[in-house]
């Protein structure tokens, strides 16, 4: 599974073992990965570490993840290279092990 979560790309669909519904890779830059999901209106999010094999919220309530603008920032951030000097982490609390079922390559048209 650590293998699938380090090949992860931009807008790959990827479905873990306790989500009913697949996540979309929205950012990529090592170790992390940012992924929504849009589920009747509710954006959710999760964050990997795949380093660590393990993933989660945000420990911050100061990012938005609805743009590509916003996820950008939030990636900087986990960096340590927000402009503004946000900090952004995977919540320790609630992180747990990636467990990826599949992953799906966006169609092409």
């Amino acid at each position: 599974m650590k293998q699938k979560a380090k090949n992860l790309k931009i807008g790959q669909r990827v479905k873990f073992d306790d989500e009913k519904y697949c996540f979309t890779v929205r950012a990529v830059r090592h170790p992390f990965v940012i992924c929504t999901l849009n589920l009747f209106g509710e954006l959710y999010y999760t964050i990997l570490d795949v380093e660590n094999n393990y993933r989660g919220s945000s420990d911050s309530d100061s990012f938005s993840y609805a743009s590509d603008e916003c996820i950008a920032l939030a990636m900087c951030a986990l960096h340590g290279e927000h402009p503004l000097k946000i900090q952004n982490a995977i919540s320790q609390r609630n992180r747990i092990e990636i467990q990826i079922r599949d992953v799906v390559d966006p169609v092409k048209h």
